[in-house]
């Protein structure tokens, strides 16, 4: 396995970074799940100690947060904060499994247990965005073992042609936030877990939301593709900024301006009717770009799904809506 995904499994076909232990059948129980990704480990929180010259003195109000399986060091934390195992964390999908409403597809460990995640595919919600191009849906829930990081529900989306993931914008609430759910590693994690349920209603609204933004975007066709590319990733944000000069413009450009407009045109999918062409076939472009091509494998799944890659792709989204109103 890869140096930052330590264990994971996945069912069916490979997934789009490539990386797993393949299952013949989804897991019926979150039980089953966590032991099939190499996740059936605890953490502890124990002592921490620091060098006070010649003696080693306890560290009031912190902890050291262990897995018990090797004595791993995970992080460091307040007292007050309190683990979320991964069972508990894995079985907030077991009513959705038992329902068949949504199965187990992957899950696994990110940075040596410091972050683990499940994803399950949510069933009968697939999309058309034009005819042949395909919609999946799926809940990802990531919890963090260092001390910093909290635990995150949210829906992502895949394009079934090309397996690109998709970062959903949700929508914002009356303080301007998106009404995405998080939540801190304090008091009891458990029962705040149980309010997740909630995320169901709020996932089908938001489904629909980002459908009707892909469809307006697969019905605008782009002017200029380096322009959107350098919106997308320039330092600037500004086009017209750039050098009038043909040699020095082209200097100037983000690297991966030709890639990504490489992609616009010959990515999977961006052939089909309804889609070359069109600020959809640009989003498509990006989003392949991070997924399948930007950095390096071992990192390319946590940065696509958690870091920096989800942000350029809910980016695209945006500059993409924003130019194709003012076409």
């Amino acid at each position: 396995m890869s140096h930052e995904v330590e264990s994971m499994s996945y069912v069916g076909q490979t997934p789009w970074h490539g990386l797993g232990r393949r299952l013949e059948v989804p897991p019926a129980t979150a039980e089953e799940a966590m032991i099939a990704s190499g996740l059936d480990w605890k953490v502890e929180k124990r002592p921490a100690f620091f060098n006070a010259g010649d003696t080693m003195q306890q560290a009031s109000n912190f902890v050291v947060i262990v897995r018990d399986s090797d004595n791993a060091v995970l992080g460091m934390a307040t007292d007050w904060w309190q683990p979320l195992q991964n069972r508990e964390a894995f079985k907030f999908f077991d009513p959705f499994i038992e329902s068949g409403a949504a199965e187990y597809h992957t899950a696994g460990s990110l940075r040596g247990g410091q972050r683990v995640w499940v994803l399950a595919k949510l069933k009968g919600g697939n999309a058309q965005i034009v005819k042949g191009d395909e919609i999946e849906r799926y809940f990802l829930l990531s919890n963090g073992h260092d001390g910093k990081t909290g635990i995150v529900v949210q829906l992502t989306g895949v394009r079934v042609v090309c397996m690109n993931t998709l970062s959903y914008a949700l929508r914002r609430g009356e303080n301007g936030r998106e009404k995405a759910l998080s939540i801190n590693h304090l008091g009891d994690v458990k029962a705040t877990l149980q309010a997740v349920q909630g995320v169901v209603d709020l996932a089908n609204n938001t489904f629909a939301a980002n459908l009707e933004q892909y469809r307006y975007l697969a019905s605008r066709q782009v002017k200029n593709i380096d322009r959107y590319v350098v919106e997308v990733l320039g330092k600037d944000g500004d086009f017209d900024k750039l050098p009038s000069d043909p040699q020095l413009r082209q200097q100037a450009m983000p690297r991966a301006t030709g890639k990504i407009a490489h992609l616009f045109d010959q990515g999977q999918g961006n052939q089909l009717r309804g889609v070359a062409g069109t600020y959809w076939a640009a989003v498509n472009g990006v989003t392949e770009w991070v997924d399948h091509q930007r950095g390096k494998n071992d990192t390319r799944l946590e940065a696509a799904w958690f870091g920096e890659g989800r942000d350029l792709k809910t980016r695209a989204v945006k500059v993409a809506m924003q130019m194709a109103a003012a076409a």
